[in-house]
């Protein structure tokens, strides 16, 4: 319980929102890709080319930088839309466990590489979820740099662990009301 309430006081300031009453949705805009690469990733057959890595963005009062939490959401550089600031580990399921990756490796994601990396874990444990990573099946296949998909197998194993991360949910928090769900930081 203690930890919900430091995770609800990190939302707050961090996002400006009020958890006790449940956060508002709020305008963001995408500004533009920052720090990744290039990938090919197949879902559910359909191929691909999109860019891996981190994403910035701004809303009324600050910029920051957050991956991707719907990869079937695709988004346009200067696209506005709106976003709930929540919990990732309230939200449950795989958006916990894409959450905990991200509490864990966002920070220390820097490079190209290891910030595709960060994105391929995300997407996969979002999309296939399980034990290990698998890039080649399932839902969710990935092509990529050797160093990417090294640090996403790594990143991955994180998915049990503790830690939490802002999840920005769109709509109905699966892309339902337009934009795209995003992972970033708490602190």
């Amino acid at each position: 319980m203690g930890g919900d309430i430091v995770t609800q006081y990190w939302l707050a300031l961090a996002f400006g929102v009020n958890l006790v009453a449940g956060s508002q949705p709020f305008p963001v805009r995408f500004v533009r890709s920052a720090i990744g690469r290039p990938v090919t990733v197949s879902i559910d057959g359909r191929l691909e080319t999109t860019f891996a890595g981190k994403l910035g963005f701004q809303d009324a009062g600050r910029s920051w930088m957050s991956v991707c939490a719907d990869v079937r959401s695709p988004i346009s550089q200067g696209q506005f839309f709106q976003v709930r600031a929540v919990s990732a580990g309230s939200v449950g399921g795989r958006i916990a466990a894409a959450g905990h990756i991200v509490a864990r490796f966002f920070k220390s994601a820097q490079t190209p590489d290891q910030c595709a990396g960060l994105q391929l874990a995300v997407w996969e444990v979002l999309e296939d979820g399980g034990q290990q990573p698998n890039f080649l099946a399932g839902h969710f296949q990935a092509s990529a740099t050797p160093a990417a998909l090294e640090y996403a197998a790594e990143y991955y194993q994180a998915a049990n662990d503790d830690g939490d991360a802002i999840y920005l949910q769109t709509g109905n928090g699966q892309g339902g009301g337009g934009g795209q769900g995003q992972l970033s930081t708490l602190t």
